[in-house]
């Protein structure tokens, strides 16, 4: 007789083998890290904070941003303002990306959703350079113009270093 284990304990030793490989298996990310908003939302007055040490000023890295949003979310997109800064507190870089959420003409959400909670990953920089090795920080704030934006979830950002062609 073939004793089964319980789903919940079966998704859980599934979700931790993947953890473990994917964990194990990117030498090149540099930064993988996701703020968690309160119940609120996302305060537009309050920008996200990612705090990255880069050695090897001669790579680019490929900038990614992963948004989770849930149901109550109001709009199709997402505007919003990443900036780079030094350890000087210099922005050496700034700008404005566009993240579509839901498909404008449908409405249904793009990316993988789990209940009424849908993940998507963008890719905001392609190679992003970095002037010389030392601390950066990545700041992002929302520019939806609404105080509070609500129905956002967290708000992650992954730098992977690319691989030099020769």
């Amino acid at each position: 007789m073939v004793q089964r284990l319980p789903l919940k304990l079966s998704l859980g030793l599934i979700f931790l083998f993947e953890l473990l490989f994917f964990a194990c298996s990117d030498s090149n990310v540099v930064l993988d890290e996701t703020t968690n908003f309160e119940k609120s939302g996302w305060f537009q007055k309050q920008p996200i904070r990612f705090n990255v040490e880069i050695s090897d000023s001669t790579s680019s890295y490929a900038t990614y941003v992963v948004v989770r949003q849930n149901n109550a979310y109001p709009f199709y997109n997402l505007y919003f303002s990443p900036s780079i800064l030094d350890a000087k507190g210099t922005t050496i870089q700034k700008g404005l990306a566009e993240a579509i959420l839901y498909d404008p003409t449908t409405g249904k959400p793009k990316g993988a959703g789990f209940g009424d909670i849908y993940e998507k990953k963008f890719l905001i920089y392609s190679a992003l350079k970095f002037p010389k090795p030392g601390k950066y920080q990545i700041q992002v704030a929302q520019s939806m113009r609404v105080d509070t934006l609500a129905g956002m979830v967290s708000f992650g950002l992954r730098l992977e270093k690319n691989e030099r062609t020769k």
